[in-house]
């Protein structure tokens, strides 16, 4: 692959600066959310013992569930750009189609589950700062299933091939980095706490 990717800079090296423009976006993406999980830890740190607060109620097992379908999403992501570099554009869609869903379903559970928390943002630091959290990152999850569906869009039009899939690699490595951040924030708020 590296090989390959590196003969294909060589006939295009505009190529190397959309990659390059996703890095720096999703490095930029990455002092956001270190900047939340710091604010979380700083607050957390000056609430001990009682951190978080009397009446904080996680449903850990949705919440794993959750995990779960979106690590599944990513796996999803990878076996479509997988199968439109082996040619099979229908392999593509179907990564994508499964890749949206799951994403969707992620995206439903984690309202669901604010919807019947037993806190606000504005009950106390605990609450602002979960619903900050995992507040950003769902519209960060929302974002990806827009860039899902232009690339399902552009992909049954007949303009993502074998040799021209460089559209979805580069939305790939986007949700690859919404699926590591969730790692984060479920480690934080879920086990950690």
């Amino acid at each position: 692959m590296a090989n390959t990717q590196t003969a294909v800079f060589k006939e295009r090296p505009w190529q190397a600066g959309i990659y390059l423009g996703m890095f720096l976006f999703i490095i930029s993406e990455a002092f956001l959310f270190s900047s939340l999980f710091w604010t979380y830890y700083y607050l957390r740190g000056q609430s001990l013992p009682t951190w978080p607060p009397e009446g904080v109620h996680l449903n850990i097992v949705m919440a794993s569930i959750n995990t779960a379908i979106l690590l599944a999403s990513s796996g999803a992501m990878h076996w479509g750009i997988q199968r439109i570099r082996r040619g099979s554009v229908s392999g593509l869609a179907i990564g994508l189609i499964s890749t949206f869903a799951l994403g969707a379903a992620f995206l439903g559970i984690t309202v669901w589950e604010w919807t019947h928390a037993t806190f606000r943002p504005w009950t106390h630091a605990y609450g602002s700062t979960f619903f900050t959290l995992t507040g950003f990152h769902a519209v960060h999850v929302l974002g990806g299933l827009f860039v899902l569906l232009a690339l399902l869009a552009r992909t049954l039009r007949g303009r993502i091939s074998q040799e021209h899939y460089l559209a979805v690699e580069v939305g790939g490595l986007y949700w690859h980095f919404v699926d590591l951040v969730w790692i984060g924030v479920f480690t934080t708020v879920f086990i950690i706490r």
